[in-house]
């Protein structure tokens, strides 16, 4: 287990500007956030991200170019994203299967969001692992993958190859964000549809459930989508705020209750 660190530690502060905070709280009875701030020390956004991180949340700088600023839970948990990403979190974790046993593999199926799915998928990897839940992410949009780009790692093997049957050394890859994998699409196939059939995904995740906490899967918003979720423990349908039609809505729910899967609900992009 990681030893905490003080909240002097997590801002940097050297032993001198420590002394002196603990000299102003001393002073004013002020908490050591708030001494920090009044010295100058540290901007109030600082010092909330710094606490963030004390109580488990993988909080980036501003600068960090590692991640994507569309992930935003990653950089800034008040956003309103962010929140979203943690209140579908909740409702991941509260949930069961069939059986009674806690969902360990989510589906999340876009629907006329191509361009909006990966960055919910992205943004609730993170909400997920930032809880200390040990998260794999796998971007399963083969023909049109976003998730390499969002978390900026290389994309020359993925899921493509797993699916495919040919392995080439560790396919999954660790990001910026701290327990927090990704399996990227991997380079483009010409059958990406053929690749999930099968349940090829869900057995492959498998595997991967004896090692993660969770595992989600951005399923992607083609045709491909209802094939590639096959299989996994649950299902989330991410659309979007007056454009998604609600007959395609309808449709849509109705395939994938007829694989059997567990449908936890719908999220509304605005």
């Amino acid at each position: 287990m990681r030893e905490r660190r003080s909240l002097g530690e997590t801002l940097n502060l050297n032993p001198k500007q420590q002394e002196a905070v603990v000299q102003r709280q001393a002073e004013t009875g002020h908490l050591f956030g708030e001494a920090v701030v009044e010295l100058g020390f540290a901007s109030p956004d600082q010092v909330r991200k710094a606490i963030d991180q004390q109580q488990g949340f993988s909080v980036l700088s501003d600068g960090d170019d590692r991640v994507d600023r569309l992930v935003v839970t990653a950089f800034d948990p008040e956003d309103r994203l962010a929140r979203t990403a943690r209140n579908l979190r909740s409702t991941v974790t509260a949930a069961v299967r069939h059986d009674g046993q806690p969902i360990r593999s989510l589906a999340l199926v876009g629907c006329d969001t191509a361009a909006e799915l990966p960055i919910m998928a992205a943004n609730l990897a993170v909400a997920c692992a930032q809880t200390g839940l040990s998260t794999l992410l796998i971007d399963g949009a083969l023909d049109d993958p976003h998730q390499h780009a969002l978390f900026r790692v290389r994309n020359r093997v993925g899921l493509a190859t797993l699916l495919a049957g040919n392995q080439h050394g560790e396919l999954v890859q660790p990001t910026a964000i701290y327990g927090l994998s990704l399996l990227t699409a991997g380079a483009a196939v010409p059958n990406a549809s053929e690749l999930f059939d099968r349940q090829r995904l869900a057995n492959a995740v498998e595997l991967f459930v004896e090692e993660f906490g969770i595992v989600l899967v951005d399923a992607g918003s083609d045709r491909t989508a209802i094939a590639a979720a096959k299989g996994l423990d649950a299902a989330i349908i991410v659309v979007r705020c007056n454009v998604t039609y609600t007959r395609e809505l309808r449709l849509l729910a109705d395939q994938i209750k007829a694989t059997g899967q567990t449908l936890l609900g719908t999220v509304l992009i605005d």
